[in-house]
Formats: structure tokens, C-alpha cells, sequence
């Protein structure tokens, strides 16, 4: 029975794979048909509810009008002018968010005595509302750039940070024993050992910061000098414009997806030896 078993398993995971590695190997995956369907059903419904006027345009909106005037608001430049400036405050944003976490999470992680300087202020700071700091921040640093730039570093440095420091804190203590056993050095330690370990938390902390780092980006454009397209959401939907007002928000959703996207292109690249091991 067991001998007999062992090669129909084993070439089922043989097939699953070839499936995988072929490049149309998407079309008999059942997740691809389900997500069509979702998509379908919600925008479909939403759809159908603007159609038949059971929706108001100036409470809300439906897929078709926000996409009608994403096409017009970038066929003007409205649009792309709002994300240019709105863009600036994301990546300056997580270009200060993003090393400094990871830092601060090596350091934690790695030496007992910055975790003990450090950990109260960060799981404080994790648990305070960014939004309630806007303020604080919009009198010492002003209300453009500067003070923007500092909420979306806010919102998006501490999931890197924790996910950083769990990624060190969970590396196999018997492969670090090994590695004293091989007098290894402490650059060596982080190089063969630390760096590669942490690597999957890391990409689950750059997704975590992604999200964060956007919707920082519109606390800090609604709630300080309104600019970008916090700002161009705001003005039309004062004016009950809602498929102009949610356009921008059409954007967003966009470039969240794609950044999404990204990081788990990146998770799949550098977690695939841990996959080829466990098969």
C-alpha cells in the first residue's frame, strides 16, 4: 500500500509543478475563475444598484461614472498634476520610513540592550493613532512638506520595524549555535544567517508599510495644507461631484494593488528557497 501510494503522490506534486512552471498555467488554476466572479458580482451589483437610480449621484457614485471621470480628470492633467505632488510626500515618505525601520529593527532584534532603550517607545508609538499626532507635528514642522512628509513616515515605519525585529528574534537558534561552532564572525552571522532569515518578515513588513504609507499620505493632504489629490477628492466632492471625488480614490486603490504586487513578486523571488527545501 505505502509503495504503491508514494508515487502516485509523488507524481501529483510532479504535475502541480509542471502546471506552475508553465506559463499557462494560470488557466486551470480555480482561484484566477473565483476572483473573477467576486469581481463580477460586487462591481456588477454596484454597477446595476447607479444604473436603475437606486443610487443618487450626489450621496454616492457607481464603477462606470468614477472611471468616466478618471479618464477626464487625467485627460485634462488634473489628476496627474495631484499625483505628482501627492507622490513626492509618499516617497520621501517611505524612503525615510523604510531604512530607518530597518535599522532600528536589526538593532532591537539583534542586541538585548537597544531592544530594552528602544521597545517602549516603539509598541507606544505602534499603538497611538497617528491621526492624533497631525497636530503636534503641523505646529512644530508646519503644515507642508516637511510636516507631511513626517506623518507618512509615521504611519508607515512601524510595520517594518516589528516585522524586522521578529524576523531576527525567530532565527533558528540551532543554526546559530552552528555558527559559533564554525567561529564565524558577526558579519558573517549576518550575512549567511540573519540577512536570509529575516528576508520573508521584512517583505511582510514593506507590504504592511505600503498601505500605511498611502493612507498616511491623504491624513497628511486632508489634514494639514490640502494639496495633491487629497485636495482634488476633497473639492469635488464639496461640489457633489462624487464619480470626480472617488476618482482619486480609483488611483489609490490602483497603486496599492500594484505595490502589493511587487512585494509579493519580491516575497515569492526570495522565500522560493525555503519552498524548493520543504518539497
Amino acid at each position: 500500500m505505502t509503495t504503491e501510494t508514494k508515487p502516485v503522490e509523488a507524481m501529483a506534486h510532479k504535475t502541480a509543478g509542471e502546471a506552475e512552471a508553465s506559463p499557462f498555467g494560470w488557466i486551470i488554476d480555480p482561484a484566477i475563475y473565483l476572483r473573477i466572479l467576486s469581481v463580477v458580482v460586487v462591481i456588477g451589483g454596484w454597477e446595476l444598484l447607479g444604473q436603475i437610480s437606486y443610487i443618487s449621484p450626489s450621496t454616492f457614485s457607481w464603477p462606470s461614472a468614477i472611471v468616466a471621470a478618471f479618464v477626464d480628470l487625467t485627460r485634462t492633467g488634473e489628476m496627474m498634476a495631484a499625483a505628482k505632488e501627492s507622490s513626492i510626500i509618499l516617497v520621501a515618505g517611505l524612503g525615510l520610513a523604510i531604512p530607518t525601520g530597518i535599522m532600528l529593527g536589526l538593532l532591537m532584534g539583534r542586541f538585548k540592550t537597544c531592544e530594552y532603550l528602544l521597545d517602549t517607545y516603539v509598541y507606544a508609538l505602534y499603538a497611538t493613532p497617528v491621526v492624533a499626532l497631525a497636530f503636534p507635528i503641523a505646529m512644530v514642522l508646519g503644515v507642508d512638506f516637511a510636516g507631511k512628509t513626517t506623518i507618512v513616515v509615521f504611519f508607515a515605519i512601524m510595520p517594518v520595524i516589528v516585522n524586522v525585529f521578529h524576523g531576527v528574534r525567530n532565527v533558528d537558534p540551532f543554526l546559530m549555535e552552528v555558527t559559533r561552532s564554525f567561529c564565524s564572525s558577526e558579519w558573517q552571522r549576518w550575512r549567511d544567517l540573519i540577512f536570509p532569515s529575516m528576508v520573508p518578515y521584512l517583505v511582510a513588513g514593506l507590504g504592511l508599510s505600503f498601505g500605511r504609507g498611502l493612507v498616511g499620505m491623504v491624513v497628511a493632504e486632508f489634514l494639514m495644507s490640502i494639496s495633491g489629490l487629497g485636495a482634488l477628492s476633497q473639492d469635488y466632492t464639496g461640489e457633489l461631484e462624487l464619480d470626480k471625488g472617488l476618482a482619486p480614490v480609483l488611483l489609490l486603490m490602483i497603486t496599492g494593488i500594484v505595490l502589493t504586487k511587487l512585494v509579493n513578486i519580491c516575497e515569492n523571488k526570495f522565500s522560493s528557497w525555503r519552498t524548493h527545501h520543504e518539497g
